[in-house]
Parts: structure tokens; sequence; C-alpha cells
């Protein structure tokens, strides 16, 4: 494992996501027009993570009323996930991770009431 805690070599000593690729625009493939073999889309990127807690809370108000209050959270831990890198060599951001996948952290609340 790295130091920035990735487990695959994605990044370099410097925290470059844009380690691994050549970005040199005049060795890029722009004007080539053979086609690519179907694996080059099959770039893999970095691991997904999301965890999702809930806790729930079921109140007694009367034999025939009963209030639940639910407490749920989407990825608890607001880590971030990265998008494949690019893979289009004719783009100009042809290996660089350009976004993220997933949202941040979100919380949801309710309360049930059933009669």
């Amino acid at each position: 494992m790295d130091r920035f805690g990735c487990g695959i070599e994605c990044l370099d000593s410097e925290g470059d996501t844009d380690a691994g690729f050549n970005r040199d625009s005049q060795q890029q493939l722009g004007s080539n027009i053979r086609s690519f073999p179907l694996r080059f889309s099959g770039v893999r990127g970095d691991g997904q993570s999301s965890w999702d807690f809930s806790l729930l809370k079921n109140f007694n108000i009367t034999e025939r009323f009963v209030a639940q209050f639910r407490a749920e959270v989407y990825n608890a831990w607001n880590h971030t996930n990265f998008n494949n890198p690019n893979t289009s060599p004719t783009n100009s951001a042809f290996g660089r991770i350009t976004g993220t996948a997933g949202d941040a952290r979100n919380w949801q609340f309710a309360l049930k009431l059933t009669y």
C-alpha cells in the first residue's frame, strides 16, 4: 500500500493523479485512425468505498399509536470516490481523472406514525 492509502499504484510520489500516463501531446494518437481494441476502455481506477448506516427507534405512544424515528447516513465517512481515468486518446483530458463518483455525506431523518 502506498503512503496515500490507495492500495494500488494510482499516485506517484508527489501525489499526482496523472501518474502512469504519457501526457506528451506529440506522442498522442490524435491522427491515428486505426480502431482501438475493446479492452482499451477497461482501465481500472481506484476502488470504491461507501459506508451507509441506519438507526431507528420505535416509541409506543398508546396501544394503537406507534411512532418510529429513523436516522440514515449515506457515505458516512465522507470518502471521496474518483471516476476512472479518461481513456479517449484524442481527448485533451486523456489519462486524467476529472470527476468523482457518488455523492458526499448525506443525512436523512424520518418520523413515521402508524395507527
